[in-house]
């Protein structure tokens, strides 16, 4: 059926909230887990777009820096993982989120990605790469719905 779950990863708590499916689908189906990391250019804006302009140096180095730190999450997610048991492999790609997660899907891939499941003006505002990768994917999708986070940590309806 599958030869492999791709799980798109950002860093998020999010993010990861799609793990607990994906990681039982691989165990039931004894498939990979992908677990694909992004470097998005169109968002390196933890580093300003004013602090970018000013030298086209700057950029290089904000993206061996987002290299660095996706390598390091995702070998760190990717030790947890198979200390469970779990066959897993790691990618990063760089570019359009959307894009590369769609690219990145294979033949007889499954993708599980989470979302917050907004709708109405937050979804139009903030975008919805789950969403976009769901309208753009030649392979299955399927969204976890992640709750945000109360004060206490627990979890409340998006």
């Amino acid at each position: 059926m599958f030869t492999r779950i791709v799980i798109p990863l950002d860093g998020s708590e999010t993010a990861e909230g799609a793990l607990p499916e994906a990681t039982e689908l691989a165990r039931t189906l004894h498939v990979p887990l992908c677990l694909l990391r992004v470097v998005d250019l169109g968002k390196l804006e933890s580093y300003g777009a004013f602090g970018l302009g000013l030298e086209y140096s700057a950029l290089d180095l904000a993206i061996q820096d987002e290299r660095a730190t996706a390598r390091d999450y995702l070998e760190k997610a990717q030790q947890r993982l198979t200390a469970d048991g779990l066959h897993v492999i790691t990618e990063i790609r760089e570019g359009l989120a959307t894009n590369e997660i769609v690219s990145a899907a294979e033949p007889d891939d499954l993708l599980v990605m989470a979302s917050h499941g907004r709708s109405g003006l937050s979804r139009w505002f903030l975008g919805s790469v789950a969403e976009s990768v769901m309208r753009k994917a030649n392979v299955p999708v399927m969204l976890v719905r992640v709750g945000d986070r109360d004060r206490d940590g627990g979890l409340v309806e998006a």
